[in-house]
């Protein structure tokens, strides 16, 4: 049984909370596996175990017979922009070499620290999911909580047999610049910007970034708030359903679950983070990452950037 852990919140944090009530964690589910269940399914048929930490956390202690996935699960395209989805042929070969079936469950795993880190579980199974396939879950509040539940661990690495994967990238999950530039505007779909509230507002940027601020008409949810990292020294837990549904209505995302969606952040790892939530926590069906992100379309002279407003505010 998971702790419940008292909510703080930052000034933000507040304005996004009106009338939200302190939640517990996400119960275990298809795409959201809690630590008892991985234990006791360790040696389930078919499942694979992907630890996507840094190597170092890897190679210090892992969870018996997951295999070190550090990635590249993003990489440089063919236009030069960085940290995108590596190819088809790529990416099919790196999960085969994982030991990755097509038949295989796969529980995605990492530091479970921050909600940064997080994320990059976000992204491996948002990844597996634009490759057709479903059979995917993230560890709830990854290798924190599993070393807090006093599980066992080893340092002894993982020899997987290679496997048969053969996905095919589905353009439904995946949004382009092209895309992105066509819909902006149209009023029939809801950008959602997952980066922190510095960033959005143009604030701050990162400096790899060419402009600041926000992609108009765009919504705010960052990433940070979809879980309760180190609240009481928690792990890094999502928040249980019914917050999410709250936060949700809060930051003015449609009630309808069909509508369509494109998450966005500075390199599309905390947008993945949003697909997750949306799509797999809260149930939302046509939901794609804009695997671009910022990086990708600051450069670009016609699409214009806002700054210091809210996305709902008329211009």
């Amino acid at each position: 049984m998971k702790r419940a852990y008292q909510q703080k919140t930052s000034f933000l944090g507040v304005l996004l909370c009106i009338f939200f009530l302190p939640g517990l964690v996400m119960a275990a589910g298809s795409s959201l596996v809690s630590v008892e269940w991985l234990a006791k399914n360790l040696n389930k048929k078919n499942l694979v175990i992907l630890d996507v930490s840094e190597f170092i956390h890897y190679e210090s202690k892992h969870i018996p017979g997951a295999v070190k996935a550090f990635g590249p699960w993003m990489t440089m395209n063919s236009e030069f922009v960085g940290f995108m989805m590596p190819d088809e042929t790529e990416l099919v070969s790196m999960l085969r070499g994982y030991g990755v079936n097509n038949d295989s469950f796969v529980v995605v795993y990492d530091e479970g620290i921050t909600s940064r880190d997080t994320a990059k579980s976000a992204r491996a199974l948002w990844t597996l999911h634009a490759l057709g396939h479903d059979q995917v879950a993230i560890l709830d509040g990854g290798m924190a909580a599993w070393e807090q539940s006093e599980q066992p661990v080893t340092t002894r690495a993982a020899t997987p047999f290679g496997g048969n994967f053969s996905g095919k990238l589905q353009a439904s999950k995946i949004a382009t610049l092209a895309e992105v530039k066509a819909k902006l505007g149209s009023g029939k779909v809801t950008f959602l910007d997952n980066r922190s509230p510095d960033q959005y507002f143009g604030h701050e940027k990162n400096s790899e970034i060419s402009r600041a601020g926000h992609l108009p008409g765009s919504l705010l949810w960052p990433e940070s708030f979809m879980t309760i990292a180190g609240v009481d020294f928690a792990p890094s837990y999502f928040r249980d359903k019914d917050e999410l549904e709250k936060m949700a209505r809060g930051v003015y995302l449609p009630a309808d679950k069909k509508a369509e969606i494109i998450t966005y952040s500075n390199h599309g790892l905390a947008a993945s983070m949003g697909y997750f939530v949306l799509h797999d926590l809260l149930g939302y069906r046509n939901v794609k990452v804009f695997d671009g992100s910022i990086l990708e379309v600051a450069p670009a002279e016609d699409v214009p950037m806002v700054v210091q407003r809210w996305g709902w505010e008329k211009m």
